[in-house]
């Protein structure tokens, strides 16, 4: 994930524009999707959780483009 964060941070010095859902939603993966997947090893999944490590990671994915969403769409109203 941290080489996709880094191609994200490429990616916001030559576009600042999205055509389409698809680009953004790229993009958020890119850089902050990606922050979530990395969280996961940081903090850890509680030894009593029933939940897959794949359903986590997709949570923390998740997690990560919705977080970045909200901000953009923070940004439009400045």
């Amino acid at each position: 994930p941290f080489k996709d964060m880094i191609e994200g941070m490429r990616m916001d010095l030559s576009k600042s524009r999205y055509m389409n859902f698809d680009e953004l939603y790229l993009y958020c993966y890119y850089v902050a999707g990606t922050v979530g997947l990395m969280s996961v090893p940081v903090m850890g999944i509680a030894p009593d959780s029933k939940a897959t490590t794949e359903s986590v990671y997709n949570a923390a994915l998740a997690l990560g483009i919705a977080n970045q969403l909200t901000n953009i769409l923070r940004d439009v109203g400045e």
